[in-house]
């Protein structure tokens, strides 16, 4: 085929392209431009403070019956979120505030994102995992791995508040979310004893339980684990931090979130560093601040913050009492795929 000389170069240019669109090509030298020796987002940095969030959370509980929300959850939505993308908080991380009044069961479903809880405020609610119904205590941490039938009730007293964390934007991204919905309670089986469904002991033999790894971890234990550490030598970058594990497995808590609890003792600045992971931190008792690409973040008790990926951050407690942070990432899946990296800060 010969070229039209008779055309000039800008047709002969704007041509060509006009073909490459109209039959579905992709030149890739002009996909390079916003490619880069690091790793980046379009999401920033974000604080969403629990006094108001609270407060519109209770509003909703006046506002929104159960019965029409299904889940009364409301999403933290990071601001640098396109206007196309699925709210989350990072790119692969979605955080929430959920709530559950006095008398109000939300109803049974499965989905494909695996979900966390963290109790945040309240007492007398309960879920049930696959039949096993397991309280909800402030302070507790509770899974859902995907797949796994689950609902909520209350019969206590007052609001009961819990942070939910899933990876629901990265199965977005992948074309892997779906739900199943079911408006029957579960029959809920016998309860498991503590030490089984704390993960102290798991059935070696015959069929496995429909609940195959921990479904809760007690705030005290963990607390205990880091009164333990408290006087050896902190993470730099962490201070003192335990992971919470998967005793059956010995891996992370779920196969695309991991999740932690980590105390800034008084008086400790720990040092800047940044990685290609995303974390989300829950304040769960006192105050303190960080400073995220360069920008100083107060903090304080249930106050959530979204770190997105590859921004440079560090945590600070000038004040004379414990802060203690709770966090989940998306560490396990990113270092699944072997692009895993961080790097300290001069």
């Amino acid at each position: 085929m010969s070229v039209d000389t008779t055309r000039s170069d800008e047709t002969v240019h704007d041509d060509f392209y006009a073909e490459l669109a109209d039959n579905h090509y992709s030149p890739l030298w002009q996909l390079m431009g916003n490619l880069g020796p690091e790793a980046k987002t379009t999401l920033v940095p974000h604080i969403w403070r629990y006094e108001q969030a609270r407060r519109l959370m209770v509003e909703a509980g006046e506002i929104v019956p159960l019965e029409d929300a299904l889940r009364r959850v409301l999403g933290f939505r990071n601001p640098g979120c396109l206007p196309h993308q699925r709210t989350g908080a990072t790119d692969t991380l979605w955080s929430a505030l959920q709530l559950v009044l006095p008398g109000e069961i939300a109803p049974a479903h499965r989905h494909t994102p695996s979900a966390l809880r963290f109790i945040v405020e309240g007492d007398g609610a309960y879920t049930v995992v696959n039949g096993q119904r397991v309280p909800m205590d402030e302070g507790d941490f509770l899974l859902t791995p995907n797949g796994h039938w689950h609902e909520h009730g209350h019969t206590g007293e007052g609001p009961m508040i819990w942070l939910d964390g899933l990876d629901s934007p990265l199965m977005s991204r992948l074309n892997q979310y779906i739900i199943e919905e079911d408006p029957e309670c579960q029959e809920v089986d016998a309860p498991l004893p503590a030490a089984y469904g704390n993960g102290l002991f798991a059935k070696p033999w015959g069929e496995p339980e429909k609940v195959e790894q921990p479904m809760v971890y007690k705030l005290a234990d963990a607390l205990e684990t880091i009164e333990y550490l408290r006087t050896r030598e902190g993470d730099p970058f962490d201070d003192i931090i335990v992971e919470y594990r998967n005793p059956i497995t010995g891996g992370p808590v779920m196969t695309t979130i991991g999740a932690y609890l980590q105390l800034i003792r008084p008086g400790v600045d720990t040092r800047a560093h940044r990685h290609t992971h995303s974390t989300v931190y829950h304040v769960v008792h006192g105050s303190g601040y960080s400073i995220v690409d360069g920008r100083r973040i107060d903090w304080t008790k249930g106050d959530t913050i979204a770190i997105p990926l590859w921004y440079e951050h560090s945590h600070h407690n000038p004040t004379g009492e414990d802060a203690i942070l709770f966090s989940y990432t998306d560490k396990p899946a990113i270092d699944a795929l072997g692009i895993g990296r961080i790097r300290p800060s001069e």
